[in-house]
């Protein structure tokens, strides 16, 4: 029989490795290594250059770029292919007028929660979304909490919704000789975030119970950028923090910056409300950093025994958790310990391989 020809929705290359973009990177480079063939096709323009593409076979078609050129233009390419071909989408919501695809939806997010987006947004996806995932022959998600969500808000069979696992950027599963705190100019002791800045990360009850802590000499690091897409929400009412000279917003950084602040940090917290999966814990886990996260079910899910869980809406929970971790040595250890076991479950070769099972079996 023909082997299909692999097709992959490379729009996520002109954008910046936000998780989502991670997620679609990283598969494609652990298909590469299993030696999959497949096609990246791309709109016409510059690829972000945070990716190392060299490995892969990118052609660029068509005019436009973004959503346009998404349900538009790559389309017409479709409709001149013969023989068997399968479009991969990884970022979200294909073209709907290509039926030969699969998707992947990575939370519900937008229709749970529309007030965190800007209303462009929310509305944008709450239509297609659907249609996307009727369409598709597959439809694949990262955890089994987004699974059960997907069938109980778009009314798709389980059948047809496959979970496919995020994992640590093998960037981050290097083992290298720790960081000194002088080598990397960080004297502080210091509590780590890593997220995108956005209303569902919960930053203004971390805020809260940051000041709520009685060590004055623990800092605050906030690692992660703004995106256009998410409402401001009250966060920018929080301005007394920029003058607080304990809380660092960091912005976005390289992968070797984030491996310095992860590997030196005195825990790791994630408050967020909502998640599909939430890479930022296993990342943490893999640079032993002891994790803080909250008590929901898809956390629950992913971080197993492996982090210490609070409410998300407690602002005192948190801080006496902080307090807790930051002051206990030999739990710090354990959680370590257990971090590296969660981490087992997770790996972007496993995951590569269940995608071309499932690529596969169409």
């Amino acid at each position: 029989m023909k082997e299909k020809r692999i097709y992959i929705n490379g729009r996520f290359l002109q954008q910046v490795p936000t998780g989502v973009n991670r997620y679609a990177y990283e598969l494609c480079k652990a298909l590469t290594i299993l030696k999959v063939n497949f096609v990246i096709i791309c709109p016409k323009g510059n690829l972000c250059d945070s990716y190392e593409v060299d490995d892969f076979n990118i052609i660029h078609w068509g005019i436009g770029h973004s959503h346009f050129w998404e349900q538009c233009v790559l389309p017409f390419f479709f409709l001149q292919q013969k023989g068997k071909s399968i479009l991969v989408n990884f970022t979200g919501i294909g073209p709907v007028l290509v039926k030969n695809k699969i998707v992947t939806i990575h939370d519900l997010a937008f229709m749970f929660h529309p007030q965190w987006y800007s209303k462009t947004y929310a509305s944008f996806y709450r239509i297609l979304t659907p249609l996307s995932a009727k369409t598709a022959l597959k439809v694949l998600t990262v955890s089994n909490f987004s699974k059960s969500e997907i069938i109980r808000m778009l009314h798709i069979g389980d059948r047809k919704i496959e979970v496919v696992y995020n994992a640590v950027p093998p960037c981050l599963m290097e083992e290298e000789p720790e960081y000194s705190s002088t080598e990397n100019n960080i004297s502080d002791k210091y509590v780590l975030v890593v997220s995108s800045i956005d209303p569902r990360k919960n930053f203004e009850r971390l805020l809260k119970a940051f000041r709520y802590l009685e060590d004055t000499d623990l800092h605050l690091y906030i690692v992660g950028g703004w995106n256009a897409i998410y409402t401001s929400g009250s966060i920018q009412n929080e301005m007394d923090v920029c003058e607080n000279p304990r809380i660092h917003w960091l912005g976005r950084v390289s992968d070797e910056e984030l491996k310095s602040y992860y590997r030196q940090a005195a825990c790791f917290v994630y408050p967020s409300l909502y998640e599909g999966f939430g890479i930022p814990p296993i990342e943490a886990m893999a640079m032993n950093c002891p994790a803080i996260v909250s008590d929901i079910p898809v956390l629950r899910e992913v971080c197993g025994s492996a982090a210490i869980y609070v409410n998300p809406y407690n602002e005192k929970e948190m801080a006496v958790e902080i307090k807790r971790l930051c002051g206990d040595e030999n739990l710090k250890e354990e959680m370590k310990l257990r971090g590296k076991k969660q981490l087992e479950n997770y790996s972007w070769i496993k995951s590569a391989g269940k995608l071309y099972s499932i690529i596969n079996s169409l």
